[in-house]
C-alpha cells in the first residue's frame, strides 16, 4: 500500500493559527515603521524644496518664495521668484521654478499660519519658519518639526514645534562675542 504525503487538516490549522499570532504581534511595529517612513519621505521632500528655493535665490541674485498650493501645505507647494511680471506672488503661477505634490497620509502645517517662505538674494529668511509634519500609526501620532534658521539652513526636531527655537537666529549665535576681551 502506498502512503500519501502531505499535511493533515489539523496540522494546517495549527500552522495558520501560529501565523496569525505572529502577524498580530508584528503588526503594531510594522505600522509604526510605515508611519515613520512616510514622515521621513515628506520631511525629505519639503527639505529638498526649501534647499532648492534657497539655492535659486542665491543663483538668481533675487528673492525666491516657497508657496503652499490651494491654501494648504498638504496640497503641495511651488517655488517661484518673489515677483512675477512686476507684482508680488500670491499663488503658484503657470510657470513656477518647480512644483511638488505632497505625499498622501501625512499632515503638513505651517506653524503660525505661514503661507509662504521667502528667501532673499543671500539665501536668508527674515524669520524662523516652522513646519509641523504628522502621520498616524497604530500606537499614535508621529510628529517632526522642520524649521528654517535665519541663515537658510533647514533643521529638524522630533515632536511638535512648540518648544523648538531657532539656533541660527541673530540673537542666539554661539560665536557672538567669543573674541571680546
Amino acid at each position: 500500500m502506498r502512503r500519501l504525503l502531505g499535511f493533515t487538516l489539523i496540522e494546517l490549522l495549527v500552522a495558520i493559527v501560529i501565523l496569525g499570532i505572529l502577524i498580530a504581534v508584528a503588526q503594531p511595529s510594522f505600522s509604526t515603521l510605515i508611519a515613520e517612513q512616510r514622515l521621513r519621505q515628506v520631511s525629505q521632500q519639503l527639505r529638498t524644496s526649501i534647499t532648492l528655493a534657497r539655492s535659486e535665490a542665491v543663483k538668481r541674485n533675487e528673492g525666491v518664495v516657497l508657496l503652499r498650493r490651494d491654501g494648504a501645505w498638504a496640497n503641495g507647494w511651488c517655488i517661484e521668484p518673489s515677483t512675477v511680471a512686476g507684482s508680488a506672488v500670491t499663488a503658484c503661477s503657470a510657470t513656477p521654478i518647480d512644483t511638488y505634490v505632497a505625499a498622501q497620509g501625512a499632515t503638513i502645517s505651517g506653524v503660525g499660519g505661514i503661507s509662504q517662505v521667502s528667501f532673499n538674494a543671500w539665501g536668508r529668511t527674515a524669520s524662523c519658519p516652522k513646519f509641523e509634519l504628522e502621520t498616524q500609526s497604530s500606537v499614535g501620532a508621529c510628529k517632526v518639526c522642520l524649521y528654517i534658521e535665519t541663515d537658510g539652513r533647514v533643521s529638524s526636531a522630533t515632536g511638535a514645534c512648540s518648544n523648538v527655537t531657532c539656533p541660527g537666529s541673530e540673537e542666539d549665535n554661539p560665536w557672538s562675542g567669543a573674541c571680546s576681551s
